[in-house]
């Protein structure tokens, strides 16, 4: 009587089951990383600043070219670029134009959201870079990714504002 008891109160089960291995995740994509950026982008700059900003093809065009060029030299550390004015963007109209960029590896056991999230993380570990993405003058945005075989991945996010008498109301979408 009492093993029948004993075997009734066992706490673990009668099979020993192995714990699910998880797969590691496939890299992203450029434009997959480009996507959840630009939705990262929009959330740390609608909670910080109370604005979102206005998506721009020249400035996205400007981000492509600064990735291309960092990739192409292999830079390895973030960094920022002031005041590229209408010489990269090609028009006269832009007052301000900066820009971060950033090298990262792809770890296998990443995932696409932690994955952007850290680049993110790796702006807001930098007051400088920082105050460039919550920067109230701040209008409108660009933003690319490109990557190479060996799952490094090489952003640029470029923020403008146009000609000085176009106010920020007018502008820049409020939340």
């Amino acid at each position: 009587m009492a093993h029948s008891r004993q075997r009734r109160f066992r706490l673990w089960p009668w099979r020993h089951q192995t714990a699910p291995t998880t797969a590691p995740s496939a890299p992203p994509s450029a434009q997959e990383l480009t996507e959840k950026l630009t939705a990262l982008v929009h959330f740390e700059r609608g909670v910080a600043a109370l604005y979102y900003y206005l998506p721009d093809a020249t400035l996205a065009a400007l981000a492509l070219r600064l990735c291309q060029s960092h990739q192409a030299t292999d830079a390895l550390a973030q960094g920022i670029e002031h005041d590229l004015q209408a010489e990269g963007t090609g028009s006269d109209a832009w007052h301000t134009v900066r820009a971060i960029w950033h090298r990262t590896t792809w770890q296998p056991t990443e995932i696409l959201a932690t994955f952007g999230f850290s680049i993110i993380e790796a702006w807001r570990a930098e007051p400088e870079l920082w105050d460039i993405v919550v920067d109230p003058r701040a209008q409108f945005f660009g933003l690319a990714v490109t990557s190479d075989e060996q799952q490094h991945y090489w952003s640029a996010l470029v923020i403008g504002q146009k000609g000085q008498e176009m106010g920020s109301d007018t502008a820049t979408a409020a939340r």
